[in-house]
């Protein structure tokens, strides 16, 4: 299968299994970038935010008690990771506000222009095409509208990777507005806050 621009080595969601959920969820399902980048972020009470690869939910939770008046929703293609999510969001308090939905990046199930956030939590690397999953967040997003990428340790690839990706960025029409290394003892990742271009 080819790759975008082969710039890393994990697996793309298409290809996770039942077992490569329940693995991701026993080891990096509440790692901490996604605390680190959610507390990064300023975020209004009212708005509209998806979580496109959400694993398990991890990131929503955290955000949902500064979005009480807003809508979250987590998308995901792998079916086990889904339910890992929902469980978790069950045993939540703010959990019964975080609706989940089955698909890839490339095929997002919301109307135009509906979202004030879209969050892609190491999840970017994992889109089987990346160009169709940024033309698919520029769709959604509305006017105005952020795409926050986190990555943990930066774009596998280094600075060719971040070339093509900022490139992919530009061809969907977002360009990154501003980039942040966020670090906790041993834990680092860096973020990019994008909008329109």
């Amino acid at each position: 299968m080819l790759r975008p621009f082969g710039w890393y080595d994990e697996r793309v969601m298409s290809e996770w299994t039942a077992e490569t959920a329940d693995w991701y969820a026993a080891h990096y399902g509440e790692y901490a970038t996604n605390r680190l980048a959610v507390d990064a972020i300023y975020v209004a009470p009212d708005a509209f935010v998806v979580d496109v690869g959400c694993g398990t939910g991890s990131a929503l939770r955290r955000l949902a008690p500064r979005v009480p008046k807003g809508r979250l929703v987590g998308v995901d293609p792998v079916p086990r990771m889904l339910a890992i999510a929902r469980e978790r969001a069950s045993t939540d308090p703010n959990g019964h506000r975080i609706e989940f939905a089955e698909a890839p990046a490339e095929r997002l199930p919301l109307e135009d222009g509906v979202a004030d956030l879209v969050l892609a939590f190491d999840s970017i690397d994992h889109w089987s095409d990346l160009d169709a999953g940024l033309r698919e967040v520029a769709r959604v997003l509305r006017p105005g509208g952020r795409l926050v990428v986190v990555k943990d340790g930066g774009l596998p690839g280094g600075a060719r990777a971040e070339r093509a990706w900022r490139a992919a960025l530009g061809r969907s029409g977002l360009a990154v507005q501003h980039e942040a290394a966020l670090a906790e003892g041993d834990v680092a990742c860096t973020l990019w806050v994008c909008g329109a271009a």
